[in-house]
């Protein structure tokens, strides 16, 4: 993965951890439970922005290495599982 994407994915993750760790708070202050499932949907929202970065990365780097030496067609299938397993 390219230094950019490594650096963009360790800070929307550590912006995450934060969140998760202020869902935590919410729930030992009994907060409304809706608010809590507010912030669960927008912690769910940022893993997958994290993981685009990484995709993004993926593709830029090992696909396109691969494609470059002729591999491509296994990386690609790869890539492919890897996608439904991330849109699920």
């Amino acid at each position: 993965m390219l230094p950019k994407h490594k650096e963009e994915a360790g800070k929307r993750l550590k912006k995450v951890a934060g969140q998760v760790q202020g869902i935590l708070k919410m729930l030992e202050e009994d907060r409304y439970c809706i608010d809590i499932l507010n912030q669960i949907s927008a912690v769910r929202a940022a893993l997958d922005r994290v993981g685009l970065v990484i995709l993004r990365g993926h593709m830029e780097t090992c696909v396109t290495n691969a494609i470059k030496k002729g591999n491509g067609d296994e990386l690609i299938e790869e890539l492919e599982e890897a996608l439904k397993r991330f849109l699920r």
